[in-house]
C-alpha cells in the first residue's frame, strides 16, 4: 500500500524502476520523479533482491539489480513517456511495496522471537545454577561439621594428628552426600567389621546434634577401607541453608 503525500490512506498502483550500475539513490529519484530530492521521501522505496524494504538509512550503498519503487501519481513526466505503463518489470501492484513491508517487519519478529527464547534459556541456566550452589553449600557445610563432630571424641589432647581420613562427595542433583570415613594412622575405628554398632550409634547422635531440618536421612555401606554415610537432603532452591 502507497500512501500520498497529502496523507491518503488508499491503496494506489506502484511502479518500480530497477536500479542500474552506478546509481545513487538521488539519480534514481530524479529519473523516476523529476526530482534529485525525492529519495528520502515516505512514498520513496527501495528493495533489495528479495524484494524486502531496504532502510533510508542504507540508501548510500544501493546495488544494481535492486529496484526503487514510488506511487503512479508521483512518477515524473518526461520518465513516465520513456517508461510503457504496461511493462512488467517496471509496474507492480499496490500490494508489492506492502508485502515487502510486512515481511521485513516479519524478519524483524523473528529476530526478536530468536533474542527473547536465549534470553529465557539464559535466566533458565541462572536459575539452575544458583539452586545447585544453594545445595552444594548446604550439604558441604553439613559435610564439614558432621567430620568435626566425629572427631571431637576421639582426638587426644595434646594430639595434632586427625583420629579419622575424610572425604566428601557431593551429588547435587539427587540432593545426596556421601561422608567417607577411614581410621588415621594405627586405629582401628571407624569400620564396619567389629564396630558397625558404635559407628550407627555416632551418626544418629550427630545427626540429631546437628538438627538439620533438611536432612532427609541415610545409611551405612562399607567400601574398602571407607565407612560411608549416605545422607539424603530435602533442600528447597529458595532456603540457603544453615549456617
Amino acid at each position: 500500500m502507497v500512501t500520498t503525500a497529502e496523507g491518503s490512506t488508499a491503496a494506489e498502483v506502484a511502479v518500480c524502476n530497477a536500479i542500474r550500475q552506478g546509481d545513487t539513490a538521488a539519480m534514481v529519484s530524479w529519473r523516476m520523479t523529476g526530482s534529485a530530492q525525492q529519495e528520502y521521501q515516505p512514498w520513496f522505496q527501495i528493495l533489495d533482491a528479495q524484494s524486502r524494504v531496504v532502510p533510508k538509512s542504507q540508501y548510500r550503498w544501493i546495488h544494481a539489480g535492486w529496484r526503487a519503487c514510488i506511487p503512479w501519481s508521483r512518477r515524473g513526466v518526461a520518465w513516465n513517456r520513456e517508461q510503457p505503463s504496461n511493462t512488467a518489470n517496471d509496474v507492480v501492484a499496490g500490494g508489492g511495496i506492502l508485502q515487502a513491508f510486512v515481511s521485513s517487519v516479519a524478519a524483524g519478529a523473528w529476530w526478536g522471537v530468536g533474542f527473547f527464547v536465549v534470553m529465557l534459556l539464559a535466566f533458565d541456566g541462572w536459575q539452575y545454577a544458583r539452586r545447585r550452589r544453594v545445595i552444594v553449600g548446604a550439604m558441604q557445610r553439613f559435610g564439614e561439621r558432621f567430620v568435626a563432630e566425629f572427631e571431637r571424641p576421639l582426638r587426644t589432647p595434646g594430639c595434632e594428628e586427625r583420629p579419622v581420613e575424610s572425604q566428601l562427595h557431593l551429588i547435587p542433583r539427587r540432593q545426596r552426600l556421601e561422608i567417607l570415613l577411614a581410621p588415621a594412622g594405627r586405629r582401628r575405628y571407624p569400620n564396619l567389621s567389629d564396630h558397625r554398632g558404635n559407628v550407627t550409634y555416632d551418626a544418629e547422635r550427630i545427626v540429631l546434634l546437628l538438627k538439620d531440618e533438611q536432612f532427609a536421612g541415610g545409611q551405612l555401606k562399607g567400601h574398602g577401607k571407607w565407612v560411608v554415610i549416605a545422607c539424603d537432603f530435602k533442600i528447597r532452591p529458595e532456603q540457603k541453608g544453615h549456617q
